[in-house]
């Protein structure tokens, strides 16, 4: 037996056959080529064939792509809940697999849809590239899109139990949220008064990781975790990502309002794009209006325009 035959079978164990051996999951070949070539392409390869070239201008489909995630999120949200009064509060604590066969083909057939999307939001990534907004295309962006495919290929090839499905209900509302953001702002500058709550949804992410941190670990004291492996990679996870975006929080929100109370009216530029994809951070008030980060010469003109 070679390597990566004991490797998939140590890996074979658990989950759902019927899932477990769909594309993607079948091998652990595909997942690591797709991940692989994300993180090349976005931190390497795209940057260099961009470097020399003009943005593309492709707005109106990064518009329909933010909009098409907010949608499929919603739906999935939705189709999510009815598996609770099929299967009782039950479906948070246990194997799957004591239940009803068909049902269970359903649940992780659903759960299988998930981890398809999630390789189609690597995309996030890949649009920024080609716009050169290279500012955005952060170690944390690129790492969080990138071991979240890991992380459910492990999840499908072990975990037979479900008490994973309310963290992903509360992360897939999140992405509504996320995704929403995401898709205002794209639709261009007169739209980014609409957009002033960013702030907030960095502390909504903040949130989930801390609740979802101590929910798994009461999953485990009531002894609902069928497989120790993915409970220790999904807490590990959420305590990390719980720090990391503490840090961003802290470096991108809190250094912004220290330079708004300063009186330092100069936008900072990286790689000379404004930041917050055109827009200054901080620059927006509670209303939506231009704050004091205009020159006044700009703010007079305004003035005498309205």
């Amino acid at each position: 037996m070679t390597a990566k035959e004991r490797f998939e079978d140590y890996w074979s164990w658990g989950g759902h056959p019927v899932v477990k051996n769909r594309f993607l999951l079948s091998s652990v070949y595909p997942m690591v080529t797709l991940i692989t070539s994300y993180v090349l392409f976005v931190k390497v390869v795209g940057p260099y064939i961009m470097r020399n070239r003009k943005p593309v201008q492709m707005r109106p489909l990064i518009v329909v792509y933010n909009f098409s995630l907010v949608i499929f999120y919603v739906w999935y949200l939705l189709r999510g809940a009815l598996f609770i009064p099929q299967m009782g509060i039950s479906l948070f604590c246990g194997s799957l697999l004591r239940y009803d066969k068909d049902i269970v083909e359903v649940v992780f057939f659903h759960a299988y849809i998930l981890y398809v999307a999630r390789f189609v939001e690597l995309l996030d990534t890949v649009f920024l590239v080609l716009t050169k907004k290279f500012n955005m295309v952060t170690s944390l962006h690129v790492f969080h899109h990138a071991i979240v495919p890991v992380f459910g290929w492990f999840g499908f090839r072990s975990e037979t139990s479900a008490y994973l499905s309310l963290f992903i209900g509360v992360n897939s509302f999140v992405h509504v949220i996320m995704y929403s953001y995401y898709a205002i702002a794209a639709l261009g500058p007169k739209y980014q008064k609409y957009i002033w709550w960013k702030k907030y949804l960095t502390s909504l992410q903040i949130l989930q990781f801390f609740v979802m941190t101590i929910y798994m670990n009461f999953m485990y004291i009531f002894g609902c975790v069928e497989s120790i492996s993915i409970f220790i990679f999904s807490n590990f996870l959420s305590i990390l990502f719980f720090f990391l975006f503490i840090n961003y929080y802290r470096g991108t929100y809190n250094k912004a309002d220290k330079k708004e109370d300063s009186g330092n009216n100069e936008p900072k530029k990286t790689n000379g794009v404004l930041n917050e994809n055109g827009i200054h951070r901080g620059s927006i008030t509670h209303r939506g209006s231009i704050s004091g980060s205009l020159p006044a010469a700009y703010k007079n003109a305004v003035k005498k325009k309205e």
